[in-house]
């Protein structure tokens, strides 16, 4: 991509509105110093002392901080529950920058929260312990559904674009449900003009009529419950492979499809036509959390801007490419971090 498209797209990022619908989950850091710990009286095991807390948005909310840092401005459209957890996450994502007037509070679900413990150790070194999951196991009531596609068809009437980040692999027990699927893919036939981007982990080969983005295992996945369409992948390298996974989705939905490929980058599909970006070559540690998410959100972003899919997939591999940078937080990238990872790339793809 030219240096003058990249600046003509990222020009039209501010004050986009993108709505994301989706899994809104809670991180919550839980810094422990094992120096003070103590011993409990009643169990007589150690007792670990908390010396700070850091929550911050998780899931769906790694996609809003991304758009708001990217310039936009994105509207949480979910549940959290009535709970502390409901209400740290609710204020993060407003100091942020999201509008959370569609985020539903509800006391029949529990706020979806990941707890990371970090222990400091003796030695001065930070250990993160078992993650402890607080996750919705039983199905959404039906009054709560019927509120979620109605605030569908209302952020289809007020938004540039919607993306919906599926998480959770219980079907139903997340915010997008069986019948808010069905909703979203009869809604893009009535608004064609709307860039409607899903990013689903489990359930992707369950929608129609909508541009996907995954990882290639997801992609793989989707492509083996498509029915007569499956297909038999070549594994020889994730390229091919993310290139039959690509046109075995095409086929069926006639929609782009962008597929993360890690360390070799991004591959897609649009009007039958298979694209690939290599990946931007990182020096140093690197932490994946977020990376995923965050690519949505410039994929979704630059699609709103007037991108092609092939421009929206380089843009969000330069996204992807600066949050895996970002140690022991979900990142974020900002307009001027995608011009300098530009730079870098080029550089890097004439070398």
């Amino acid at each position: 991509m030219k240096t003058e498209r990249l600046e003509q797209i990222l020009s039209n990022f501010n004050h986009k509105k993108v709505a994301v619908f989706g899994d809104f989950f809670l991180d919550l850091y839980i810094h422990m110093d094992r120096t003070l710990s103590e011993l409990s009286l009643e169990t007589h095991k150690e007792a670990f002392q908390a010396t700070s807390l850091r929550g911050q948005p998780g899931a769906a909310g790694v996609v809003t901080n991304n758009l708001a840092a990217l310039g936009a401005q994105p509207s949480a459209f979910g549940y959290i529950g009535q709970d502390g957890f409901g209400y740290t996450l609710k204020n993060a994502l407003a100091l942020n920058g999201t509008e959370t007037t569609y985020l539903i509070e509800t006391k029949d679900r529990l706020t979806p929260t990941y707890t990371k413990p970090i222990m400091k150790e003796v030695d001065g070194v930070n250990i993160e312990l078992n993650r402890i999951d607080i996750i919705n196991r039983t199905p959404n009531p039906p009054a709560l559904n019927d509120s979620l596609v109605d605030h569908l068809k209302q952020a289809l009437l007020t938004h540039d674009g919607i993306l919906v980040l599926e998480q959770v692999c219980n079907d139903g027990c997340g915010v997008v449900s069986p019948l808010l699927r069905n909703a979203i893919s009869k809604l893009t036939n009535h608004y064609p003009e709307k860039v409607i981007l899903v990013d689903s982990r489990h359930f992707g080969s369950a929608y129609r009529n909508v541009a996907l983005k995954t990882n290639l295992l997801e992609a793989k996945r989707a492509t083996k419950n498509i029915g007569e369409h499956s297909i038999t992948l070549d594994q020889s390298d994730a390229v091919s492979a993310s290139q039959e996974c690509s046109k075995a989705l095409w086929d069926l939905y006639q929609k782009p499809v962008f597929i993360t490929l890690g360390e070799d980058g991004i591959g897609g599909i649009d009007n039958g036509a298979y694209f690939h970006h290599p990946g931007f070559i990182t020096a140093g540690p690197i932490d994946i959390v977020g990376a995923g998410d965050s690519v949505l959100a410039g994929i979704g972003l630059s699609l709103c801007a007037g991108a092609s899919p092939a421009e929206a997939a380089y843009i969000g591999n330069l996204v992807g490419s600066v949050i895996v940078q970002q140690i022991g937080t979900t990142g974020l990238a900002t307009q001027e971090d995608v011009r300098q990872r530009h730079i870098d790339y080029q550089n890097q793809i004439k070398g």
